[in-house]
């Protein structure tokens, strides 16, 4: 249990704007018009809508707040975590999380009813009425300590729940009414209450093994299935049919960073283990790691990139088995349109997997989706038209690479944990500077990276004429010979012979020094970008570790 923590003198916030207006209710509880909140609270206070929410640590404490001197009604007294009204058409949900971090600057997910049809009459000795109806939750919140508005909250403790029922049923007058009268009804309907305040561990590493076996599963749903799709004919020139290669390739490893940058969106907002989010952000990292692979196997296709995570690519490896079996035709478009099918296929198990997802994350799964082609797109016609400007190279990298990879998945895992619209902005800031960290350093490993480390040949940007930013670099810093050499990049003239030599010239011009800068500085951008306040802690060190380790990896 921890001491009462009061607040130093001078410490100042802005008072709720005595603007905002409240929801009233009829005798049914159906809406029935709006009135001024400050006004609305009078001798004769019609009904109207309100909340009530207790906040839970890990250790299954709750949070008690001692109201401000200066608050109108029942001044200095000892009450649950945070209450207030939502504001017409703000739902009740998205009040009580505004509620919560204007006024103890702190962020939860999912919030779990206690009491949903609570309501409730009181008059305070000044002779103001609460007439509410005033729907109870609970809510959990890590390690967190609260960082209060003070105009509301005096003092705060966290102390266990036991304790909490047994001071209000001996001593109710300490409390406000509205608690004195929830508590004892949170035990009768909620004995089960205290165990769910600590709900089991996860860490990344936890969630990743969770995101395997899903992938497990669904790719053993999947190959069942498959004979009655394929209608149970004998497979030809294949060692192995599409569902088993599937597998093969999509377990195979990986950084697994876009399950990492959705699970750390997900703890950020609030989410834990014991959340019914939880298991959604499982399914949609799985997704995002499934549709990962149709983007590999297709880029690779497109890029006629020869391996791929240090095997060879699917294409390749497609058209190899077709020359293993002798098999009539073009063995190279053989190869080609397996490949093609085989992203299809895991196209498909992604969007099978996100059909399960509540509708705002199929809504972000679209973006995404959607995103990702636009960027391939843009892509393929700016090399074709051997684009070298910096607009158009730091647009690819955004749609192409970073959006997919960092600020999308932050994204799913933020609503996830139903995060705040406020919340999940500042996680798309952070987001899209750190995607763009991560783009550069995959141009800059696919010039001066180690094929034994990445798994993928360097150079093949270079001889493709990709309009990266590293171009776009050395276009405003090579001269002479070498600016010569890079004006033939894309064309015939340009050969694999060419490619160590322009880099070294990219080198020696200071190109790859200036993209560690922009990475740098790409990096602290992000960081600025999250909230100062009210992030768990362990969702804020999960955050500066993805950071590192999109911005300075080396595969």
């Amino acid at each position: 249990m921890s001491l009462p923590q009061t607040h130093a003198s001078g410490t100042t916030t802005s008072p709720e704007d005595p603007r905002d207006d409240v929801v009233l209710l009829d005798e049914g509880g159906r809406p029935c018009g709006r009135a001024d909140r400050s006004g609305a609270h009078t001798s004769r206070t019609p009904l109207h809508l309100a909340f009530s929410t207790y906040l839970f640590n890990r250790h299954g404490e709750v949070l008690i707040t001692r109201r401000a001197l200066d608050k109108k009604t029942w001044p200095g007294v000892w009450t649950n975590s945070c209450c207030g009204h939502p504001r017409p058409g703000e739902t009740i949900e998205d009040a009580a999380r505004r509620r919560i971090r204007e006024e103890l600057g702190l962020t939860v997910g999912p919030l779990i009813p206690l009491l949903p049809d609570f309501r409730y009459l009181a008059t305070d000795a000044s002779g103001l009425v609460e007439n509410e109806i005033c729907p109870v939750f609970a809510a959990f919140v890590d390690d967190q300590h609260p960082d209060p508005d003070w105009h509301e909250v005096s003092e705060w403790a966290w102390i266990p729940w036991d304790s909490l029922h047994a001071s209000v049923v001996a001593t109710p007058c300490v409390y406000s009414p509205w608690s004195a009268l929830q508590v004892p009804l949170i035990g009768l309907h909620r004995p089960e209450l205290p165990p769910l305040t600590a709900p089991p561990p996860v860490d990344v590493n936890t969630a990743l093994t969770d995101v395997d076996a899903l992938l497990t599963v669904e790719l053993a749903s999947l190959r069942d299935e498959w004979d009655g799709y394929a209608g149970g004919l004998s497979l030809d020139v294949l060692p192995a049919d599409l569902p088993h290669w599937l597998g093969d390739l999509l377990l195979a490893g990986g950084k697994r960073l876009r399950t990492t940058a959705a699970y750390w969106g997900y703890v950020a907002a609030g989410g834990t283990a014991g959340d019914p989010g939880y298991q959604h952000v499982v399914r949609a990292a799985a997704a995002l790691e499934t549709l990962h692979l149709f983007a590999l196997v297709h880029d690779d296709v497109m890029d006629g990139s020869g391996s791929r995570r240090g095997r060879t690519a699917a294409h390749v490896e497609a058209a190899m088995w077709h020359a293993g079996a002798d098999g009539y035709g073009d063995r190279a478009a053989f190869g080609r349109n397996l490949a093609i099918l085989l992203g299809d296929l895991a196209h498909a198990v992604a969007d099978r997997l996100v059909d399960r997802l509540p509708r705002s994350m199929r809504e972000v799964w679209y973006q995404l989706s959607v995103e990702l082609i636009a960027g391939q797109r843009a892509d393929l016609t700016a090399t074709a038209a051997g684009r070298r400007d910096r607009k158009h190279a730091e647009y690819l990298a955004r749609a192409k690479s970073g959006r997919y990879t960092i600020a999308r998945p932050l994204q799913l895992g933020a609503t996830a944990a139903e995060a705040s619209p406020a919340l999940v902005a500042a996680l798309l800031e952070y987001g899209d500077h750190l995607g763009r960290a991560f783009a550069l350093r995959d141009d800059y490993l696919g010039v001066w990276g180690d094929p034994a480390v990445t798994g993928k040949p360097a150079g093949d940007d270079l001889l493709e004429g990709k309009p990266t930013v590293l171009l776009c670099l050395a276009a405003e810093r090579l001269r002479d010979e070498d600016a010569d050499l890079l004006r033939r990049v894309g064309t015939p003239a340009f050969t694999r012979d060419d490619v160590p030599a322009l880099a070294a010239a990219m080198r020696a011009a200071g190109v790859d020094a200036g993209a560690e800068r922009l990475i740098t500085a790409s990096v602290d951008a992000a960081l600025d970008a999250l909230p100062r306040h009210g992030l768990p802690a362990e969702g804020l060190a999960g955050l500066r570790a993805l950071a590192h380790a999109a911005a300075w990896r080396n595969a």
